[in-house]
């Protein structure tokens, strides 16, 4: 029996590169999986109805009235937002990132409902108080400050 050491390099070379790729392929899907996860076991009990407060300049809450209904997408690591007017029609719809690095942080891009218009948010959750404190800027630079408190 004759070894073909070219055909042996050839296939060891196929080998290598299929190893790479399908480490590449499971290793990104896995660790994506693992992060979700984590972000699921983090974030997924924020989930619930919290009352809309904004933040005036002198630190003071003010009611607004509304609510917002948080809910957790464990598919896509992510809390989906809904503003509400007191009136209890739709004001707002957000998606909101939270992070594992800076644990309680997030970010997230709002619409308004009957515009294209919208802006960034920012959120910080405390688990002391239980509550979001938002801050953020409209599409036309406008500043904001809200705090979300469950809802009793």
């Amino acid at each position: 029996m004759t070894i073909h050491w070219m055909s042996l390099a050839i296939g060891s070379m196929s080998g290598a590169i299929v190893a790479v790729l399908g480490y590449w392929q499971i290793g990104t899907r896995l660790r994506k999986g693992l992060e979700r996860r984590a972000l699921t076991k983090e974030y997924g009990s924020l989930a619930g109805h919290y009352l809309n407060y904004r933040i005036r300049d002198d630190g003071t809450y003010e009611p607004t009235g509304g609510t917002v209904e948080l809910t957790w997408e464990p598919q896509d690591g992510r809390l989906e937002a809904t503003g509400f007017h007191a009136t209890e029609h739709p004001e707002w719809h957000s998606y909101i990132k939270m992070s594992l690095e800076y644990t309680g942080t997030g970010t997230g891009h709002y619409n308004n409902v009957n515009s294209i218009h919208g802006g960034i948010q920012q959120v910080i959750y405390s688990k002391q108080t239980h509550s979001f404190n938002v801050m953020g800027v409209s599409h036309n630079r406008k500043e904001f400050a809200h705090c979300w408190k469950p809802k009793a």
